[in-house]
């Protein structure tokens, strides 16, 4: 029913999350040690139904609860684990109101117990989790500096130079402006602009040496997130349509064209840009068309006839990248180097993060919500370490985000408690407690169901539309 490369970035965001979970959960961990706050459990994954893949107590070790190994005893009071369903972990922390006891439940009396400490140790005791997790992005990002450095693809070394797409002309930009400035925040990566564009209010452009700067309509965003093709074409990198494989028995291949063949024109329209000869054959989608080609090295000029009867890839060519390392400024850090800008990488993703958020309380952001399988298709479709480190740092922050909103059953709604208990001094009614975490983690599980169902339409949507 699914196929292998489905199985294996399920693998790949499997592992990435249960690394974030376990980085969270000690961030809890460490601080109500610190504070000297009884812990029942630490779990990685959810122990439902009372059984575990591993447990390790007073008793000894046990592997799926029928194998024992008494002599194996933890000294601590605290039962380490793995559970069996793969949806988070926990820290159940003594004296405490989460998702691990209710009020009737919790040990209140114990010496060791939450609520026996004060309110920064309960402040920091709740906060470590997301601590943790933006500390874990900072580092991942320090040591992907360090190891890999970074490649900048400066707008001004395009060798081609750039284009827009109509939208893009629609608002004030011209084929050639060079993106210098997005809200005053200078572009150092062609890369950033797309990003930056979605969420930006102005732009300054260089026109022919003149700086020119013009306001973005301030739904442009919205209407990315409803048309994602756009985001990507608005601005285009101009390259030459040079093919660098095509498919058995293509269009292209059936014509006499060949590997590093250039095509210059579509039925006599100049197409010296890869983006002007997409737009040519989309237009004549159904015809047979005269396709004008040169032969790697210019020296022979060929016109092939070839009749495009279908809409994606009608030629049945792969084109080639010939914006080469050359085009790239590759830049090494020292470890003491990379630190400054693991920092900065880390605040700029969640700056980023925080300013798109706005976009979910749009009907389009609403839309473009999704659960696992939105995260699991992000994952590469062979195992990639850059690009693993790089997703996992980027939930990182996500995760530290979401937890940090004030719902109750969060991190957050856990300090809103906290803070509303130390401005009216006194402890809010367990009672009370218990209700609003059981609304929170009832509004959780809906969100949960909402965002992994929009996935699940989308992706049968889109089976049946490829289809």
């Amino acid at each position: 029913m699914f196929s292998s490369e489905f199985w294996f970035k399920t693998l790949e965001l499997l592992a990435s999350l249960s690394i974030l979970v376990f980085v969270h959960e000690l961030g809890h961990f460490m601080w109500a040690r610190i504070f000297k706050v009884g812990v029942e459990k630490f779990y990685l994954f959810f122990d439902a139904y009372h059984f575990a893949l591993l447990r390790w107590n007073k008793k000894g070790l046990h592997l799926l609860d029928v194998i024992h190994f008494p002599s194996l005893v933890n000294p601590s009071d605290t039962e380490y684990g793995i559970g069996w369903v793969p949806l988070g972990g926990y820290c159940a922390i003594v004296g405490m109101v989460d998702e691990t006891h209710d009020s009737s439940q919790a040990d209140f009396d114990r010496p060791d117990a939450f609520v026996k400490k004060g309110k920064f140790a309960q402040f920091m005791i709740m906060v470590g989790g997301v601590l943790n997790n933006l500390i874990f992005a900072v580092l991942i990002y320090i040591g992907m500096s360090w190891h890999y450095g970074k490649d900048i693809l400066e707008p001004r070394n395009l060798p081609y130079g750039v284009s827009y797409s109509q939208l893009a002309q629609s608002i004030g930009f011209q084929d050639g402006d060079v993106i210098v400035a997005i809200d005053g925040k200078e572009i150092a990566d062609f890369n950033s602009i797309p990003t930056n564009l979605l969420l930006g209010n102005n732009v300054t452009v260089d026109r022919g040496g003149e700086s020119l700067t013009f306001v973005l309509p301030d739904t442009l965003g919205t209407h990315f997130l409803a048309y994602k093709e756009e985001l990507a074409g608005f601005i285009h990198v101009r390259m030459p349509m040079v093919i660098g494989d095509m498919l058995e028995n293509s269009a292209a291949a059936q014509a006499g064209m060949e590997i590093g063949d250039s095509i210059l024109a579509i039925d006599s329209v100049p197409t010296p840009y890869d983006y002007q000869v997409r737009e040519q054959l989309a237009a004549h989608i159904g015809d047979t068309v005269s396709v004008m080609y040169a032969r790697a090295g210019g020296s022979i000029i060929g016109v092939a006839r070839v009749y495009l009867a279908q809409k994606q890839a009608p030629l049945g060519i792969v084109q080639k990248n010939v914006i080469g390392p050359e085009c790239l400024t590759h830049i090494d850090y020292t470890l003491a180097e990379a630190i400054p800008v693991g920092f900065q990488n880390g605040w700029n993703m969640l700056y980023n993060y925080v300013r798109q958020f706005k976009l979910v309380f749009t009907k389009e952001g609403a839309k473009e919500l999704g659960g696992f399988g939105t995260m699991g298709s992000l994952f590469p479709e062979s195992w990639n370490w850059k690009m693993f480190w790089s997703l996992t740092a980027f939930f990182s922050v996500a995760l530290a985000f979401m937890n940090i909103l004030p719902i109750p059953a969060l991190d957050g709604g856990h300090i809103m408690i906290l803070i509303i208990e130390a401005i009216i001094r006194r402890p809010l009614s367990d009672r009370f407690k218990d209700i609003i975490q059981y609304i929170g983690f009832g509004f959780i599980l809906l969100l949960l169901v909402l965002v992994n169902l929009n996935d699940i339409i989308k992706f049968f949507f889109q089976t049946i539309f490829i289809s």
